[in-house]
């Protein structure tokens, strides 16, 4: 039996009780609803991280900056 990888599981695998820094670099997104959800799988698993963890995000547009900065509070992620 082979497991399906899964990049989400495996990310809060290792930030789990870590303090972090985690880099987004020019992040862009041609339509921002339809990829809201796969944001929030990527960002949530960060928000078990250790207190002083921080996500960096750099967006070309300030519409994917704010798309990013909503996924973040509603998760729960550090700011």
């Amino acid at each position: 039996m082979t497991e399906e990888f899964d990049p989400k599981i495996k990310l809060e695998e290792e930030v789990m009780s870590k303090r972090f820094l985690l880099v987004l670099d020019d992040i862009r997104s041609k339509e921002e609803k339809q990829h809201n959800s796969k944001w929030e799988s990527v960002l949530t698993p960060p928000s078990c991280g250790s207190l002083g963890s921080k996500i960096l995000v750099t967006a070309r547009t300030d519409s994917v900056a704010l798309m990013i900065a909503k996924v973040i509070k509603k998760g729960g992620g550090k700011s």
